[in-house]
């Protein structure tokens, strides 16, 4: 893997889950990922998009081994996470780190900043207390923080220093790979394109990988390199960025691509109105997943379940119509 730069391998992942249906009721089996594989290169970054429900939180739990997938197989530094001793786990979890979606939630209230960012080498190195203090406050200083805040608590930043302060603290550990759920979505609009641009420079500086989990197309439209569309507990489109903001293959993507306002008149898709809502995972529909509210479905859509086909340019599509749309 270390060879062509590859950091991360997803083969597969699955991860279901038995939820309670009812008293007296059987157990029904939701399918929140269902076969999941990409790869992750060092120094670029990976978006995954789809509506709520599609599965994209849950994979950023498989990704940080917050919970263990159902079957599938993880490759980080060259070693199969699923199958990953204690031991070795938590050397693994060093070289994955996550950023949240609120980061007054994903803060200690109590505990002041300089503690917050040293607490990960507190508890992963054997570093003196100076020594920790000397990182934090350096690591302060690269995403715009000032020394003085070393001693003040959560509450007194605004959302987007408390983002920084959580984007610091996944990086004292100089991670390979950064997980990123919906990080600037909790922000104004101009705060946000200070969070991105500093998410940037850092990879610039660090080569670090994020994955960067959204569904905001007009922000990854900015971030990605490489986009992961899903629906469903599955992936139904990959490609790179530019193609496929350009030409979009699955009917899905496309729908996802003309809601995203646009300022370029040349660049914006046809509308598309999406009929009924998001299938649920404990029943989901016969053949496409997608087939009940895709606007080109036929016959086949509805009994023959399309598998992933490469369309060329790197890109990926799961439809029976590609070659046609």
């Amino acid at each position: 893997m270390s060879e062509t730069g590859v950091v991360l391998e997803s083969q597969a992942l699955a991860k279901h889950y038995s939820v309670s249906t009812g008293f007296l009721k059987p157990k029904a089996l939701a399918r929140a990922l269902d076969g999941v594989s990409f790869t992750l290169s060092a120094g670029k970054t990976l978006a995954v998009v789809g509506e709520s429900g599609c599965g994209k939180s849950t994979l950023a739990r498989q990704l940080t081994m917050i919970e263990a997938p159902t079957s599938g197989a993880l490759l980080l530094a060259n070693a199969d996470v699923t199958h990953a001793d204690a031991t070795l786990k938590k050397q693994l979890r060093q070289q994955v780190q996550m950023v949240f979606q609120n980061p007054f939630a994903s803060l200690n209230p109590r505990k002041k900043i300089g503690l917050a960012l040293e607490e990960p080498l507190t508890i992963n190195t054997g570093l003196a207390k100076a020594a920790r203090g000397e990182k934090a406050r350096a690591m302060m200083a690269r995403v715009g923080l000032r020394p003085e805040h070393y001693e003040r608590y959560p509450h007194m930043f605004s959302g987007g220093q408390r983002q920084r302060i959580a984007i610091a603290r996944a990086l004292m550990l100089q991670p390979k790979i950064v997980v990123l759920d919906e990080p600037v979505s909790a922000l104004d609009v101009s705060i946000q394109a200070q969070v991105l641009n500093l998410l940037m420079d850092l990879q610039d500086e660090t080569h670090v990988a994020y994955i960067f989990i959204s569904h905001n197309l007009a922000v990854v439209e900015l971030i990605a390199d490489e986009v992961l569309v899903m629906y469903l507990g599955k992936v139904v489109e990959r490609a790179p960025k530019t193609t496929l903001f350009k030409a979009p293959r699955h009917p899905y993507t496309q729908a996802l691509l003309a809601s995203t306002p646009r300022i370029d008149a040349s660049a914006r898709q046809q509308r598309q109105v999406l009929s009924g809502e998001l299938p649920s995972p404990l029943a989901p529909p016969p053949g496409c997943a997608f087939h009940k509210r895709c606007p080109f479905a036929v016959a086949r859509c509805r009994v023959e379940v399309p598998i992933l086909e490469d369309t060329g340019r790197g890109q990926s599509v799961s439809c029976h119509r590609w070659r046609e749309l």
